[in-house]
C-alpha cells in the first residue's frame, strides 16, 4: 500500500503547496458569490466544527446552518453524556481544585499523570463532544493566552477549566483578568517573582503584545515598565482561609510588602500608586476596552474563522460590535458568523487544517474510536503541534503559511494510511464509516467515499488520484492525506 501511495503523495504535496493556497486561488469578482445550502452546512461544520461525523452534513442542511449555529452559541443548553462517560474515565482529575492538582506536583508521577488527563481531555472532547463551537473557540483561547504544560505541568489543567473554558462565552476582560490572576500565567510568564526593585516585565509586555493590543499599537517601552510596576506583587501561594492557619489554599494572592506604589501611566489611564490590588485590576480592564485592543482580538477572530486576510470593513464591524456589547464574546462571534463575509464563496474552503485541526478531522470523518490517546499525542508531536507544548507565549498559528511544510505533511498522509488499516493504536476506526464502503461495488466506490469524506465536493486532482484504485482502504488514505481534505 505505501508503494501504491508513494507517486500520488509527491502530486498531492505539490498540488497543497503550490495550488490549493497559492494568492492565485483568489476569485474574480464575477465568480464570488454566496454559498449554496449544502456549502453553508459544510462552512460551518469545518469552521465552527473540527469537520463532520458520518451523516452530520445532511443532518445540519436539512435542520438549517443557522438553527445549528444558535444551538451551538449556547453550548450549556447541550447535552454531551457519552462525552461526560469518557472524560470520566480517562480524566478523572477535571474537577480538582487548587490544592489538590498542586499536590501531585511533587510527585513525577503524578506530573505525567494530570498532563496526560489534561491532553486526553482536549482531544476527546474535539473528536466527541456535541458542543463542537465550544471546543473550537477553546481552542483559539488555548493559543491566544497560551501556557506551555512543561513549565506548570499541574496547573494548566486547573487553568483550562477554570478559565479558558469557564470565560470563553462571556465577557473579555473577565476573561483577561482571570488570566492575569491564575498562578499557571503567573508562573509561565514569571509575574509570581516581578516585585518592587525587582521588577520582571514579561508577563506585563505579553499583556499588551499578545493578549490586549498586539505588536506596536499605541503603547511605548515605558508603558510596559509602568504596567509591570502596576502588577507587582501579584503572585501566588498558599493562602490561610479566614483566621485559621489551618486548610491552606492555594492560589492568586497580592503581596502588599512586594508592590511599588509609586505613580504609573498605562497607555493614558494614571495611577497614583496607592490602589494596591485594585490599580492592576484597572489597568488590566482599562486595556480590554482599548479600541486597539477590540481591533486586535476581532483580527484575530476574524482571521481565525473566517480567513488568513479578513478585510479592514469586516474586522471594523467586528470590533463596533465588540465595543458596544462591552466585549461580550458571545455576541462578537455570532457578529463574524452571521456576517457576509463567513458564507462568501471567497472564504469558502480557504483555509488550511493545522495539525490539529486535521487530526482531529480525520477521527470524526471516520466515525474513529479512541481507547489510548498515546498514538495520536505522538503523532501530534511529529506533525510539530504538541498539544500544550508551545514553549512560546504566542501560541501556535492557525495561519496555512505555518503549515505548508512538505516534509511535516508527510506524517499527516501516514496516520491516514496507518488509521484505514487498523495499524494505529488505541484508535478504530468506525464499523458506521468502513462498512458501508468495504460492501460498496467498485463502480460506485469513488462517489460512495466523496459523499462520505468530501461531500458536494469535486477537484481534478483528487478525482484523477481516486481514479487510480478499486481498494476502498487505500481510496480513503488518499482522500484523508489528500489536498483537498486539508482545505476547510
Amino acid at each position: 500500500m505505501r508503494n501504491c501511495l508513494s507517486g500520488f503523495l509527491r502530486i498531492a504535496l505539490a498540488g497543497v503547496v503550490v495550488g490549493v493556497f497559492s494568492p492565485s486561488r483568489a476569485q474574480p469578482p464575477d465568480l464570488q458569490r454566496r454559498l449554496t445550502p449544502q456549502e453553508s452546512a459544510s462552512q460551518v461544520l469545518n469552521r465552527l466544527a473540527f469537520g463532520p461525523r458520518p451523516g452530520q452534513l445532511t443532518e445540519v442542511s436539512d435542520k438549517g446552518w443557522q438553527k445549528w449555529v444558535a444551538e451551538q452559541l449556547q453550548p450549556q443548553t447541550i447535552a454531551d453524556v457519552d462525552l461526560e462517560k469518557r472524560l470520566a474515565t480517562h480524566c478523572p482529575s477535571l474537577s480538582k481544585n487548587l490544592d489538590e492538582v498542586r499536590a501531585m506536583e511533587s510527585s513525577e508521577t503524578e506530573r505525567g499523570r494530570i498532563k496526560r488527563e489534561l491532553i486526553d481531555a482536549v482531544i476527546l472532547r474535539a473528536v466527541y463532544s456535541q458542543r463542537q463551537f465550544q471546543e473550537v473557540i477553546a481552542e483559539f483561547w488555548r493559543n491566544h493566552f497560551n501556557v506551555d504544560v512543561n513549565k506548570v505541568p499541574a496547573l494548566a489543567m486547573h487553568y483550562e477549566e477554570n478559565v479558558l473554558r469557564k470565560h470563553a462565552f462571556g465577557k473579555f476582560e473577565d476573561l483577561l483578568l482571570a488570566t492575569a490572576k491564575h498562578p499557571a500565567m503567573l508562573v509561565y510568564l514569571d509575574n509570581y517573582v516581578s516585585k518592587a526593585g525587582g521588577l520582571n516585565e514579561n508577563y506585563a509586555r505579553e499583556l499588551m503584545e499578545l493578549h490586549t493590543l498586539g505588536v506596536d499599537n499605541g503603547y511605548t517601552q515605558r508603558d510596559v515598565i509602568d504596567l509591570a510596576r502596576v502588577l507587582t506583587g501579584w503572585t501566588c501561594g498558599a493562602r490561610a482561609r479566614g483566621r485559621s492557619a489551618r486548610g491552606q489554599e492555594f492560589g492568586f494572592f497580592f503581596n502588599e510588602a512586594a508592590h511599588d506604589t509609586n505613580p504609573a501611566t498605562v497607555v493614558g489611564l494614571q495611577l497614583d500608586g496607592f490602589g494596591g490590588m485594585a490599580d492592576g485590576e484597572k489597568a488590566i480592564r482599562h486595556l480590554a476596552r482599548l479600541r486597539g485592543t477590540a481591533e486586535f482580538i476581532s483580527t484575530k477572530l476574524c482571521r481565525y474563522l473566517v480567513s488568513d486576510a479578513p478585510t479592514k470593513a469586516l474586522v471594523g464591524r467586528i470590533a463596533d460590535v465588540f465595543q458596544k456589547s462591552g466585549g461580550d464574546l458571545r455576541e462578537v462571534y455570532k457578529a463574524i458568523i452571521f456576517s457576509l463575509e463567513f458564507t462568501h464563496s471567497r472564504n469558502y474552503r480557504s483555509k488550511f487544517k493545522t495539525p490539529f485541526e486535521f487530526m482531529v478531522s480525520v477521527l470524526r470523518a471516520t466515525d474513529s474510536d479512541i481507547t489510548s490517546t498515546q498514538r495520536i499525542v505522538r503523532e501530534m508531536a511529529i506533525m510539530g503541534q504538541p498539544i500544550y507544548e508551545c514553549v512560546e507565549p504566542t501560541g501556535y498559528s492557525d495561519a496555512a503559511e505555518a503549515w505548508l511544510d512538505p516534509g511535516v505533511l508527510v506524517f499527516r498522509w501516514n496516520f491516514a494510511i496507518q488509521l484505514v488499516q487498523d495499524k494505529v493504536s488505541g484508535v478504530k476506526a468506525g464499523p458506521a464509516f468502513l462498512n458501508p464502503l468495504l460492501k460498496t461495488s467498485p463502480g460506485n466506490l469513488t462517489h460512495k467515499v466523496r459523499s462520505m469524506i468530501l461531500p458536494g465536493i469535486s477537484e481534478p486532482a483528487t478525482e484523477k488520484m481516486m481514479a487510480q484504485t478499486s481498494d476502498p482502504r487505500v481510496m480513503v488514505a488518499l482522500v484523508l492525506g489528500s489536498p483537498s481534505f486539508q482545505q476547510q
